[in-house]
C-alpha cells in the first residue's frame, strides 16, 4: 500500500535522514520509535511534503512520486490520500470544532458546506466529541483539541494517517483519552504510521515497530519481536530505558 525507498534529507551539514526505506500494508499500525533527533519527524514531514527530501521515492496505491523532484499536482494527489496529526493540534483558533474539520473537506476536497458538515459531525462522533461541535479551541482541553485533530484526519477518509507524537504536548492525565481514540481507529482497520514515546501503547497496538537512530532504521519487525527479542544492541539499549520487564537479558 505504502512503499518508501531510500529517503535522504540534510539541513546544511547535518545529515538527518541517511536512506530510510520501509513498507506499510493496508490496516497496519506502524509505531516509529527513537530518541529525539533520530529523524522520525523529518521522515514524516518529507512524506507529507512539508519538507523536500534530498532524494527518495514513495509509492502510495497507484501513485508514484520522486520525493525530491515532484510537481505540485503530484504532491496534492498524495495529500488527498493521506492525513497528518500534529503534535500541537494546529487548529484554527477562530473556528469551531466542526468548522476546523469541515474546512479541509471544502477547501481541500471540493465538497459542499452541507456535505462537509455532515461528514465532520460523523467524525466528531467517532472521537466522542459530538457535544463539542460548536466549541472553539480555547474552550477545549488539550486532549479534546488533539481528538479534534484526529477527527479532522479521519474525516477525509485517507489511505494512511501520519501521527507526529500525538501525545507529546499533553498533560499526563490527558494522554489516555487520545491513545484510546487511536486504539479505536486501529480496531477499525485504519492504516496509521505513528511516532510515539508511549512504549506500552506501541507494544499493544502496533502491527509493526520501526526503531530509528542517527537517521537510519536500525531495526523493524513485529512488536512481539522488537519488544522481547530485538536483534540490535542499539534497540536493546533504547528500549531498556523505558521498559524494565523484558523477556531477554541485556
Amino acid at each position: 500500500m505504502l512503499k518508501v525507498q531510500n529517503v535522504k534529507k540534510s539541513f546544511g551539514t547535518n545529515e538527518v535522514l541517511k536512506g530510510v526505506s520501509f513498507e506499510v500494508d493496508k490496516g497496519d499500525v506502524v509505531a516509529v520509535l527513537g530518541a529525539s533527533g533520530s529523524g522520525k519527524t523529518t521522515l514524516l514531514r518529507c512524506l507529507e511534503f512539508f519538507e523536500r527530501a534530498d532524494s527518495g521515492h514513495m509509492e502510495l496505491g497507484d501513485l508514484s512520486v520522486d520525493l525530491h523532484v515532484h510537481s505540485k499536482k503530484t504532491a496534492r494527489q498524495i495529500r488527498q490520500k493521506t492525513a497528518f496529526v500534529f503534535q500541537n493540534y494546529n487548529l484554527f483558533e477562530n473556528k469551531t470544532a466542526l468548522e476546523n474539520i469541515s474546512l479541509g473537506l471544502t477547501a481541500g476536497h471540493g465538497l459542499s458546506k452541507k456535505e462537509a458538515e455532515k461528514i465532520a459531525a460523523a467524525a466528531l462522533e467517532r472521537v466522542g466529541l459530538s457535544d463539542r461541535a460548536d466549541y472553539y479551541p480555547c474552550e477545549l482541553s488539550g486532549g479534546q483539541q488533539q481528538r479534534i485533530g484526529i477527527a479532522r484526519a479521519v474525516a477525509v477518509n485517507p489511505d494512511v494517517i501520519f501521527f507526529d507524537e500525538p501525545t507529546s504536548a499533553l498533560d499526563p492525565e490527558l494522554v489516555g483519552e487520545v491513545l484510546d481514540t487511536i486504539k479505536a481507529l486501529a480496531k477499525e482497520g485504519t492504516t496509521m504510521v505513528i511516532i510515539t514515546h508511549e512504549m506500552a501503547f506501541a507494544r499493544d497496538v502496533s502491527t509493526k515497530v520501526i526503531y530509528m537512530d542517527g537517521g537510519v532504521i536500525v531495526e523493524q519487525g513485529p512488536p512481539d519481536v522488537i519488544f522481547t527479542k530485538p536483534r540490535e544492541e542499539r534497540t536493546r539499549k533504547f528500549l531498556a530505558r523505558f521498559i524494565q520487564d523484558f523477556d531477554y537479558v541485556i
